[in-house]
């Protein structure tokens, strides 16, 4: 299973990832979290200090010695918190750089074992990610509760990814939304007007809750026990089962 996150507004696409990488490594998956964002990585500056290191896709999309793409995802990994997290670099033109590769990689998402999450930031058109966009079961885009963010993030679903006429359509529509609860949205859509709109493209909403985020990349578990008050845990797990769902995935719980 390979689930990309994205938002086409910029908002909560990292946390989502991580969240979901998270919420499968808490029942024990083991997953992979690739972070393949154009724009470049964050992640390596989000976790605890020293706990990831930057950048480690270019080592998958330009390798030094001669091997298979997915042992160079394997040797790229830092295990960590139960996930296997691979980084982009920080620097822009590198990150991007990693999607015109010296070996092709996309493909060998589809070879590696475990729920596989990409983080790919924020799409916009002529983006470098066509590749990788071929390879996903799901594509999960974050919008948050204002009404002209949901639309708009409908919108460039419907239309299959494209924002202007001379851009690629992704080549088949499995694009899913899910609403992030920020305190951002101005004309708020509640749940109820959100499944009208959405119909079967609506995946779940999230709740704002800046203390789990931190907890979770600060390397706290989601099955630890000082987030049992949360509601984001459940909500993720929820969103994390309805994904492998659509996704087929046999061992979603």
């Amino acid at each position: 299973m390979i689930v990309g996150v994205a938002s086409w507004r910029g908002i909560g696409a990292t946390t989502t990832a991580v969240a979901l990488a998270a919420s499968w490594a808490a029942r024990g998956r083991r997953p992979w979290l690739v972070e393949a964002d154009p724009a470049g990585g964050v992640l390596a500056a989000r976790f605890a200090s020293g706990a990831l290191v930057a950048g480690t896709l270019e080592q998958v999309a330009f390798p030094e010695a001669r091997s298979s793409a997915v042992e160079r995802f394997e040797q790229a990994a830092t295990h960590h918190a139960g996930m296997r997290i691979v980084t982009a670099p920080g620097d822009p033109f590198r990150a991007w750089a990693c999607h015109g590769p010296r070996v092709p990689w996309a493909a060998a998402l589809r070879e590696l074992d475990g729920p596989v999450v990409v983080d790919l930031g924020r799409l916009r058109g002529a983006g470098p990610v066509q590749a990788v966009l071929g390879q996903l079961d799901s594509l999960l885009m974050l919008a948050d509760a204002d009404v002209v963010s949901v639309v708009s993030t409908m919108a460039w679903a419907e239309a299959l990814g494209r924002s202007a006429p001379a851009d690629p359509p992704m080549l088949v529509d499995r694009t899913r939304i899910a609403m992030v609860d920020a305190p951002t949205a101005h004309d708020r859509i509640g749940r109820t007007d959100a499944v009208v709109e959405l119909g079967d493209r609506f995946a779940g909403r999230l709740p704002w809750e800046p203390d789990t985020v931190r907890a979770m990349f600060a390397g706290i578990g989601l099955d630890d026990r000082r987030l049992r008050r949360s509601s984001l845990v459940p909500s993720v797990h929820h969103l994390a089962d309805r994904l492998a769902d659509w996704s087929g995935d046999e061992v979603a719980a």
